[in-house]
């Protein structure tokens, strides 16, 4: 796809993105051997909307975001990303010199409110950082963190403070704030609630949607809960070692997932109702995710699907368009599939 082919509406697209590392193995660490982090990711985020990123631990989720970021070289693909004044930057192979301005527009929320600030830098500091490495002066950095701490719910005077005066969700708010220090249209959030209780991951939440609507933002919201991801995102992506397998909106999915892994990540989520826990338990998700430096034949999912056939174990399935869904499985059309309350 050329700038010019992108639609107005979308402000990042990603076409074919692939992402291997090279890994040594064996006897003395002299096998080498290819990880396939990510193969052959595509899908578009619109303007002002929650895409959310879902799948458990090793699917590859937090290495696509990164590859958006450009934290890594990506090793095939394309990334088009809208800028503010409207046009459209192929930032798929360009240097960290070219990427300096455009960085400003894209920014990252952390896992973890603990290791991702610096213990030894106040919140002045903290927040500013982003601000003396594009320029701005102290008396500018210091308005401007007041003011960010202002909307992420933080005094004003807490800026001469450090990170060890803050609980874990207001430290994961100093880490919105700082997202937030160079007015970015497009931020990625990397499990960014996952480390909360749950009532301060919601709080937290909470505060993430007011500021998309205040600030016009983009999100791209990465997590392993179901649960969360219905109440935030308004697209959602189900990733399975590497692949999309699953993609369309949030309340078609929920109502009726396409594949069976989607299903089963929809069995997993937390139900107060015993009847519907019951039901959670015999559905439950077996077996772990494969190892992405070795994949099973055929679809890479076989191999702990209820639905799998002899087809699956050798042929693997193509990611088809299906009433407006994307869907990688043999037998999307003809499996009946539950979703959350049936």
């Amino acid at each position: 796809m050329t700038p010019n082919e992108l639609p107005d509406d979308v402000l990042f697209s990603v076409r074919n993105l692939t992402k291997h590392f090279p890994v040594r193995g064996g006897r003395g660490g002299h096998e080498k051997r290819i990880l396939r982090a990510v193969e052959d990711v595509s899908f578009d985020i619109r303007k002002g909307e929650t895409f959310g990123l879902v799948g458990e631990s090793g699917s590859g989720k937090s290495t696509v975001a990164r590859l958006l970021l450009r934290a890594h070289v990506l090793t095939g693909g394309q990334l088009l990303f809208r800028r503010g004044d409207g046009s459209v930057a192929d930032i798929s192979a360009m240097s960290d010199r070219g990427l300096r301005p455009i960085r400003r527009e894209m920014q990252m929320i952390f896992q973890d409110p603990y290791s991702s600030l610096n213990p030894r830098m106040t919140l002045l500091d903290l927040i500013g950082e982003p601000m003396v490495v594009h320029g701005y002066s102290r008396d500018q950095i210091a308005r401007r963190v007041a003011e960010l701490l202002s909307y992420v719910g933080l005094r004003p005077e807490y800026a001469m403070r450090y990170p060890h005066a803050f609980s874990g969700g207001q430290r994961q708010r100093i880490g919105i704030a700082r997202a937030l220090a160079l007015s970015p249209a497009f931020i990625a959030a990397d499990e960014a609630v996952s480390a909360l209780d749950v009532s301060v991951a919601a709080q937290n939440i909470n505060l993430m949607q007011d500021l998309q609507e205040k600030f016009h933002l983009t999100y791209l919201f990465i997590t392993h809960d179901l649960g969360m991801v219905e109440h935030i995102s308004d697209r959602i992506a189900v990733m399975y070692l590497g692949r999309i397998v699953e993609l369309g909106s949030t309340g078609e999915m929920f109502a009726r997932p396409m594949h069976p892994y989607t299903e089963a990540l929809l069995r997993a989520v937390p139900q107060p109702d015993p009847r519907k826990r019951s039901h959670q338990r015999r559905g439950a998700l077996k077996g772990e995710v494969p190892d992405a430096t070795d994949p099973p034949p055929g679809c890479a999912f076989h191999p702990r699907c209820p639905y799998a056939t002899a087809r699956c174990a050798a042929e693997p399935p193509a990611l088809r368009v299906i009433a407006g869904r994307q869907v990688r499985c043999h037998y999307a059309e003809t499996l009946t599939l539950e979703g959350v309350g049936a």
